[in-house]
């Protein structure tokens, strides 16, 4: 018996054409292993999609995949990610629960004020299914502390634990968003991450095979850094009878990469942008994605005065899929805020609540810091939902303010 285990597929995310392509190659590639395979069921561990109700042209390549899936009698299993939910509206996921292409684990709220989870029996393995997705951005350890644990840790039977979020005893760095692995309910037999976008695989006292598949093309412009580096793509295989019997890291190829990379550091602005044309006429960048990262403070010039556009076309006449340019690092002494406009939409629009949000003093935790940064994001990513054609001005905009308010968890 053998299940697949995904994450962090975040489709929707791309914006260029190229890769577009890339990110529905990757699924549809991805789903046709798990067909080939003949894998019993799917595990999908949030952030399935970029947004809780994403565009139609996902939804539809989505729709066609998991009905792939169906049709050859191999369920899904999944919970949201933080990406996936909306705090006062449906995501796509419960349209495709309601269509029978995914199945998620229930939750509910107890009279003692925890929360209970009832398992799904896998009714082809028998495998014992309970999860708890990704709620609030750096809350979900709030439902964690409340989760009654007796029933789960008691149940008998191959038992897994499907959740999104990130563990702090396999994070580098602690986040705000971080939670101990302790928090988790003891005893499973395999634990499915989602929200870490490095593939890891991890055995602690009482919990064994903490297991995180990755993103499986990229979620953020940083991933695409991390794959030029060498980081790995793609999704587990899991072998199993009463207990795990191996677990098989599925490589998901989709393109090469070259990472350039300039220190800017004490460089005038001319200097940085001769070294920039150096490197990108040295090196061959056909049929591969190029990642350009630039950081240090300049002695001298503005970050303006690099032309990025202009390296950017250079690289795609030489035949680059796509360009990626990391400046959230690149400064100068007479960096002005308002008058920059190069870089991803992502790295300017983190630098400008980055910046700004210094500037502001709150009570309210979640506002401020890296975690207010983090649900800057998440508000901007709600306001940018399109209005359905069947919804009127007046209910789209109470749909969307709702939502916002519910975010940043105010009582009006």
């Amino acid at each position: 018996m053998k299940f697949a285990h995904f994450a962090d597929v975040h489709l929707g995310y791309h914006k260029s054409d190229a890769l577009k392509r890339l990110e529905k190659y990757a699924f549809t590639h991805s789903i046709d292993r798990c067909i080939s395979d003949n894998v019993d069921f799917v595990l999908m561990c949030g952030d399935i999609f970029h947004n809780n109700i994403p565009d139609m042209r996902v939804q539809k390549m989505a729709m066609e995949q998991f009905r792939r899936l169906y049709d050859s009698g191999i369920p899904v299993y999944v919970v949201y990610g933080s990406h996936d939910f909306s705090p006062i509206s449906n995501s796509v996921i419960d349209l495709f629960v309601a269509a029978g292409y995914m199945i998620k684990p229930r939750g509910v709220a107890l009279e003692s004020g925890n929360i209970g989870l009832d398992f799904i029996t896998d009714p082809k393995t028998g495998a014992k299914i309970a999860g708890l997705g990704g709620l609030k951005v750096g809350r979900d350890r709030d439902y964690y502390e409340n989760l009654e644990r007796t029933p789960l840790e008691s149940e008998s039977g191959f038992k897994i634990f499907l959740f999104h979020g990130g563990i702090t005893e396999m994070m580098d760095t602690i986040a705000d968003d971080g939670m101990p692995v302790s928090l988790l309910p003891k005893g499973f037999a395999y634990y499915a991450g989602g929200h870490m976008h490095e593939h890891q695989n991890e055995h602690f006292s009482g919990y064994n095979h903490v297991v995180y598949p990755g993103t499986l093309f990229a979620g953020h412009s940083s991933d695409m850094e991390n794959s030029a580096k060498g980081q790995r793509r793609g999704f587990v295989i899991v072998e199993f009878d009463s207990t795990v019997k191996s677990i098989d890291f599925i490589d998901v190829p989709t393109c090469d990469y070259v990472l350039i990379v300039v220190d800017a550091d004490m460089q005038t602005s001319d200097h940085v942008q001769d070294e920039i044309t150096t490197k990108i006429t040295s090196i061959s960048t056909n049929d591969k994605v190029v990642i350009l990262r630039i950081f240090g403070e300049l002695l001298r010039g503005r970050t303006t005065d690099v032309d990025l556009r202009a390296v950017r076309q250079q690289l795609l006449d030489n035949g680059a899929i796509d360009v990626i340019i990391h400046r959230r690092e690149f400064t100068s002494k007479e960096y002005d805020i308002r008058g920059e406009p190069a870089g991803t939409m992502e790295e300017v629009e983190i630098k400008t609540f980055q910046d700004n949000i210094k500037q502001i003093s709150m009570k309210r935790d979640h506002l401020i810091g890296d975690r207010g940064v983090t649900l800057a994001q998440s508000i901007l990513s709600s306001t940018r939902i399109k209005q359905p054609d069947n919804e009127t001005s007046a209910d789209y905009a109470h749909r969307i303010s709702s939502d916002v308010i519910s975010r940043m968890e105010l009582d009006v």
